[in-house]
Protein backbone atom coordinates (compact mmCIF):
# COMPACT_ATOMS: atom_id res chain seq x y z
CA UNK A 1 0.00 0.00 0.00
CA UNK A 2 1.55 3.24 -1.24
CA UNK A 3 1.58 6.13 2.12
CA UNK A 4 0.77 9.65 1.25
CA UNK A 5 3.71 11.81 1.36
CA UNK A 6 4.09 13.94 4.57
CA UNK A 7 3.59 17.78 4.37
CA UNK A 8 7.21 18.96 5.76
CA UNK A 9 6.78 22.04 8.02
CA UNK A 10 10.26 21.73 9.71
CA UNK A 11 11.28 25.79 8.04
CA UNK A 12 7.99 26.81 10.04
CA UNK A 13 8.81 28.03 13.77
CA UNK A 14 7.17 26.07 16.25
CA UNK A 15 4.37 28.70 17.24
CA UNK A 16 3.61 28.89 13.33
CA UNK A 17 3.07 24.86 13.14
CA UNK A 18 0.92 24.89 16.05
CA UNK A 19 -1.16 27.99 14.64
CA UNK A 20 -1.21 25.91 11.50
CA UNK A 21 -2.52 22.97 13.04
CA UNK A 22 -4.72 24.57 15.30
CA UNK A 23 -6.39 25.91 12.10
CA UNK A 24 -6.67 23.13 10.40
CA UNK A 25 -8.41 20.72 13.19
CA UNK A 26 -10.91 23.56 13.27
CA UNK A 27 -11.73 23.97 9.64
CA UNK A 28 -12.05 19.70 9.59
CA UNK A 29 -13.84 19.68 12.52
CA UNK A 30 -16.04 23.00 10.92
CA UNK A 31 -16.89 20.65 8.46
CA UNK A 32 -18.08 17.58 9.82
CA UNK A 33 -20.14 19.38 11.82
CA UNK A 34 -21.54 21.29 9.13
CA UNK A 35 -21.64 17.70 7.02
CA UNK A 36 -22.72 15.04 9.37
CA UNK A 37 -25.04 16.56 12.17
CA UNK A 38 -27.94 17.87 11.77
CA UNK A 39 -29.50 19.92 14.78
CA UNK A 40 -32.77 20.50 15.83
CA UNK A 41 -34.56 23.55 16.94
CA UNK A 42 -32.56 25.24 19.60
CA UNK A 43 -30.32 22.45 20.15
CA UNK A 44 -26.57 23.20 21.43
CA UNK A 45 -23.32 21.45 21.03
CA UNK A 46 -20.69 22.36 23.27
CA UNK A 47 -17.25 23.40 23.33
CA UNK A 48 -14.70 20.64 22.05
CA UNK A 49 -17.34 18.39 20.94
CA UNK A 50 -15.45 16.08 18.57
CA UNK A 51 -17.45 14.02 15.61
CA UNK A 52 -15.42 10.54 14.65
CA UNK A 53 -16.60 9.84 10.88
CA UNK A 54 -15.73 7.33 8.61
CA UNK A 55 -19.02 6.10 6.79
CA UNK A 56 -21.17 8.33 5.41
CA UNK A 57 -23.48 7.62 8.93
CA UNK A 58 -24.98 11.30 10.33
CA UNK A 59 -25.57 12.33 14.17
CA UNK A 60 -29.64 13.85 14.60
CA UNK A 61 -29.81 15.69 17.28
CA UNK A 62 -33.97 16.63 18.35
CA UNK A 63 -34.91 20.18 19.40
CA UNK A 64 -34.11 21.23 22.82
CA UNK A 65 -30.96 18.79 22.82
CA UNK A 66 -27.84 20.46 24.78
CA UNK A 67 -24.38 18.36 24.57
CA UNK A 68 -21.82 20.06 27.41
CA UNK A 69 -18.15 20.31 26.79
CA UNK A 70 -16.26 17.22 25.94
CA UNK A 71 -18.22 15.29 24.02
CA UNK A 72 -16.73 12.56 21.88
CA UNK A 73 -19.29 10.66 19.33
CA UNK A 74 -18.59 8.56 16.49
CA UNK A 75 -20.71 7.30 13.72
CA UNK A 76 -18.21 4.91 12.06
CA UNK A 77 -20.69 1.84 12.44
CA UNK A 78 -23.99 3.50 12.62
CA UNK A 79 -25.94 6.57 12.68
CA UNK A 80 -26.51 8.20 16.30
CA UNK A 81 -30.24 9.68 16.65
CA UNK A 82 -31.36 11.81 19.89
CA UNK A 83 -34.66 12.93 20.73
CA UNK A 84 -35.70 15.68 21.71
CA UNK A 85 -35.22 17.78 25.13
CA UNK A 86 -32.43 15.67 26.22
CA UNK A 87 -29.26 16.28 27.91
CA UNK A 88 -25.56 14.77 27.81
CA UNK A 89 -23.35 15.79 30.32
CA UNK A 90 -19.51 16.77 30.33
CA UNK A 91 -16.89 14.13 28.52
CA UNK A 92 -19.15 11.67 27.29
CA UNK A 93 -18.50 8.98 24.72
CA UNK A 94 -21.08 7.83 22.57
CA UNK A 95 -20.44 4.80 19.30
CA UNK A 96 -23.43 4.57 17.18
CA UNK A 97 -25.60 2.72 16.08
CA UNK A 98 -27.76 4.79 18.71
CA UNK A 99 -31.49 5.25 19.43
CA UNK A 100 -31.86 8.24 22.37
CA UNK A 101 -35.76 8.97 23.22
CA UNK A 102 -36.82 11.63 24.95
CA UNK A 103 -36.54 13.73 28.02
CA UNK A 104 -32.91 11.44 28.42
CA UNK A 105 -30.63 12.85 30.24
CA UNK A 106 -26.98 11.72 31.38
CA UNK A 107 -24.04 12.30 33.95
CA UNK A 108 -20.59 13.40 33.48
CA UNK A 109 -18.36 10.14 32.19
CA UNK A 110 -20.92 8.47 30.38
CA UNK A 111 -19.86 5.44 27.84
CA UNK A 112 -22.36 3.96 25.43
CA UNK A 113 -20.04 1.37 23.73
CA UNK A 114 -20.89 0.46 19.85
CA UNK A 115 -19.82 -2.86 18.14
CA UNK A 116 -16.29 -4.49 18.36
CA UNK A 117 -14.66 -5.85 15.74
CA UNK A 118 -16.77 -8.82 14.10
CA UNK A 119 -14.90 -12.27 15.73
CA UNK A 120 -14.84 -15.27 13.88
CA UNK A 121 -17.78 -18.32 15.48
CA UNK A 122 -19.72 -14.83 16.74
CA UNK A 123 -22.80 -13.91 15.84
CA UNK A 124 -22.48 -10.61 13.04
CA UNK A 125 -23.57 -7.04 14.50
CA UNK A 126 -25.63 -6.77 11.32
CA UNK A 127 -28.89 -4.49 12.23
CA UNK A 128 -28.41 -4.54 15.76
CA UNK A 129 -27.87 -1.19 17.55
CA UNK A 130 -28.03 0.63 21.63
CA UNK A 131 -31.90 1.96 21.94
CA UNK A 132 -32.20 4.33 25.30
CA UNK A 133 -36.23 4.89 25.70
CA UNK A 134 -38.06 7.90 27.29
CA UNK A 135 -37.32 9.90 30.37
CA UNK A 136 -34.36 7.61 30.97
CA UNK A 137 -31.63 8.92 33.46
CA UNK A 138 -28.48 7.89 33.15
CA UNK A 139 -26.04 8.57 36.23
CA UNK A 140 -22.06 9.48 36.22
CA UNK A 141 -19.49 7.26 35.47
CA UNK A 142 -21.47 4.87 33.64
CA UNK A 143 -20.76 2.15 30.70
CA UNK A 144 -23.46 0.72 28.06
CA UNK A 145 -22.29 -2.32 25.92
CA UNK A 146 -23.42 -2.54 22.52
CA UNK A 147 -27.02 -3.41 21.90
CA UNK A 148 -28.63 -3.46 24.97
CA UNK A 149 -32.17 -1.66 25.15
CA UNK A 150 -32.84 0.40 27.83
CA UNK A 151 -36.69 0.40 28.84
CA UNK A 152 -38.86 4.13 29.59
CA UNK A 153 -38.59 5.76 33.04
CA UNK A 154 -35.50 3.64 34.13
CA UNK A 155 -32.50 5.07 36.16
CA UNK A 156 -29.30 3.84 35.61
CA UNK A 157 -26.93 4.40 39.11
CA UNK A 158 -23.37 5.66 39.37
CA UNK A 159 -20.85 3.78 38.18
CA UNK A 160 -22.47 0.73 36.73
CA UNK A 161 -21.78 -1.45 33.61
CA UNK A 162 -25.28 -1.90 32.30
CA UNK A 163 -24.42 -5.81 29.79
CA UNK A 164 -27.82 -6.81 29.46
CA UNK A 165 -31.46 -4.86 28.71
CA UNK A 166 -33.17 -3.27 31.39
CA UNK A 167 -36.90 -3.42 31.34
CA UNK A 168 -39.03 -0.11 32.07
CA UNK A 169 -39.35 1.55 35.47
CA UNK A 170 -36.67 -0.06 36.67
CA UNK A 171 -33.61 1.45 38.93
CA UNK A 172 -30.28 -0.83 38.27
CA UNK A 173 -27.19 -0.30 39.25
CA UNK A 174 -23.96 -1.92 39.98
CA UNK A 175 -20.80 -3.81 38.05
CA UNK A 176 -22.67 -6.06 36.59
CA UNK A 177 -26.21 -4.14 36.99
CA UNK A 178 -28.97 -5.47 38.55
CA UNK A 179 -32.36 -4.20 38.78
CA UNK A 180 -32.83 -2.62 42.80
CA UNK A 181 -36.82 -1.67 42.32
CA UNK A 182 -37.69 -4.03 45.08
CA UNK A 183 -35.22 -1.96 46.99
CA UNK A 184 -35.75 0.98 46.30
CA UNK A 185 -38.79 2.75 47.22
CA UNK A 186 -39.77 6.73 44.91
CA UNK A 187 -41.85 8.23 46.50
Amino acid sequence: MKQQPRVRMDFLPTWARSLFKRAYLFVSNEYCRQKYVKLGRSAYLGSGFRLTVRNAHCVYLGERTNLEIGNIWSTTCGEIKVGNDCWFGVHNIMMGPIIVGDNTETGPHVTIVGPHHPVRGFENNAGRMTVIGNNVWISANTTIMFGVKIGDNAIIGPASLVAHDVPPNAYVMGNPARDLTKLVKFD
